[in-house]
């Protein structure tokens, strides 16, 4: 796959957006709509090779985007992040998933579209070393 991986992260939560933009940033580049209507906007503009559909769109906005991704061509991947027992009812070959934490979110994205990660902790969810302070500095 050349270039990275293309994902566009629909929520209507601007922090859970934010948040899953700086997990995903070291690995691909991910676009961020609030809406249906933004989603509509950004999936008419260019092509993305996952859409990543989270818990807070109501069941009538994710319905009406995956309607529109599949009409596209070519085809983004569908991976819908449920919360819980939620089910959304997506068709084959679309996905629900309930990540427990940002790294298993990854695996499952890199396995959906070939995205490449390292097999160690990812760097981002990495802790900084930690470095001696002394009080005369």
């Amino acid at each position: 796959m050349a270039g990275k991986t293309a994902i566009l992260c629909v929520s209507g939560d601007p922090v859970l957006n934010r948040t899953r933009r700086m997990i995903l940033r070291r690995y691909a580049d991910a676009s961020l709509a609030g809406s249906l209507a933004e989603a509509a906007t950004l999936l008419s503009s260019r092509s993305f090779d996952l859409l990543l559909l989270c818990y807070s769109l109501s069941l009538q906005d994710c319905r009406a985007i995956v309607s529109l991704a599949h009409t596209l061509d070519p085809r983004p991947k569908v991976l819908a992040l449920a919360q819980n027992d939620q089910r959304l009812c997506l068709s084959a070959p679309d996905q629900e998933y309930s990540p427990g934490n940002p790294p298993e979110l990854l695996r499952k994205i890199a396995s959906m579209t070939g995205m490449e990660i390292p097999e160690s902790r990812p760097a981002l969810l990495q802790r900084p070393p930690r470095t001696p302070h002394s009080a005369f500095e």
